[in-house]
């Protein structure tokens, strides 16, 4: 067994490998010009496979810290040791074989069905993160490990958190060393970039109750979701100011999805009489959607019957449905904000202390709602 190699360690063998040949060549046992050991000296010191050797030498390649070159060998490209930077600091950012691994569960993305706001925020980080040089390496997770497992088979220079994730998987990530930011949820384990859910759902339930609708219905998400929670207190807080009654039956659960919106709308279908609601407010576009259709369905019409508001600003029904009012969380913010974080993580030069960013949300008024 190789004598330097902590195996009872979190991090990646091939990370260890990686900061160990760093220090060496930092000591000078590697000087200016000279060599590394072969792949195979290498595997024989550290007992690992050569797969595992390859994925260290390939991040010193990629930072043109060495050279590899057939029947020569690895040769040290740094001319003094005090130009090696710190192993936890990243190369520059204009290499296109840097990889960003986006973790996000693999419910959200099940089936078609799956919820808008998850594809969208795919799109926009392999755009915006292809443009800077880096790979976008997309990975549901569904069990403990897998977080782990992706590290170290895919040598990453950081890692995106899309959403609510479990603790098991944010604590694999912290273990790693690597840069990491969630975006969409809050983790005391790292910089997240969130949207104010709470003041744009604020928002939306005074201009609803602004525009005389008292019996407001409200589609939630899973209950188990910092989103939800914020959005609900949103809407009491502005209750509370008005000295407005939150009644329970106008609180419908959702799951998200647009099926769910369709489940909701049939239950507000079923109120009868002075009950049922002049307006609903959805937590998402999926579910404002999928309401709208029950509603269609049994011949109302919106705004002119109910009025509906939802929330996440997505493109998915354009041209499907007449837009709907809604909420823009500028997700191209929140993408920004993380690429901005990671890429300064990377230098040195984010802060070290975690932080809660939140980005301010927009109302997108496109007629659905109705002043009574």
């Amino acid at each position: 067994m190789g004598t330097d190699i902590d195996r009872t360690s979190k991090m990646p063998v091939f990370r260890q490998i990686y900061s160990i040949l760093i220090s060496e060549i930092r000591d000078g046992v590697y000087p200016p010009g000279g060599k590394l050991p072969s792949e195979n000296e290498l595997c024989l010191r550290f007992d690992v496979e050569r797969n595992t050797v390859r994925k260290a030498l390939r991040i010193l390649v990629d930072e043109k810290r060495i050279a590899r070159s057939p029947g020569i060998g690895t040769r040290i490209l740094l001319h003094t040791p005090s130009d090696i930077p710190s192993p936890a600091l990243a190369a520059p950012v204009n290499q296109a074989s840097k990889i960003i691994i986006l973790i996000t569960q693999v419910d959200y993305l099940r089936s078609s069905n799956g919820e808008s706001f998850h594809y969208n925020l795919i799109h926009s980080f392999e755009s915006r993160l292809s443009r800077l040089g880096f790979n976008l390496l997309f990975k549901p997770v569904s069990r403990a490990g897998m977080v782990s497992e992706t590290i170290c088979s895919a040598a990453p220079q950081g890692i995106i958190f899309d959403s609510l994730n479990y603790d098991t998987y944010y604590r694999e990530a912290v273990l790693s060393g690597l840069p990491c930011v969630s975006v969409n949820h809050y983790t005391p384990h790292f910089t997240s970039i969130v949207s104010n859910n709470f003041e744009g759902a604020y928002q939306v339930t005074k201009l609803l109750t602004e525009a005389g609708h008292k019996k407001i219905a409200f589609i939630t998400g899973k209950s188990s979701h910092q989103t939800t929670m914020e959005r609900l207190s949103g809407i009491q807080s502005l209750y509370t100011v008005k000295g407005l009654p939150l009644l329970p039956e106008y609180l419908i659960p959702g799951d998200w999805t647009f099926s769910s919106g369709i489940s909701a709308g049939e239950g507000i279908l079923a109120m009868q009489g002075e009950l049922r609601p002049t307006a609903v407010f959805a937590f998402n576009d999926d579910l404002a959607y999928g309401c709208y259709t029950a509603l269609y369905r049994h011949g109302l019409k919106v705004p002119d019957d109910i009025s509906i508001v939802g929330f996440d600003k997505s493109d998915r029904y354009n041209g499907m449905f007449p837009p709907i009012t809604t909420v823009d969380v500028n997700l191209n913010a929140i993408v920004d904000y993380a690429c901005w974080y990671l890429l300064d993580s990377f230098s040195g030069l984010a802060p070290k202390s975690r932080a809660k960013i939140q980005i301010d949300t927009t109302i997108c008024d496109n007629g659905s709602v109705r002043t009574l």
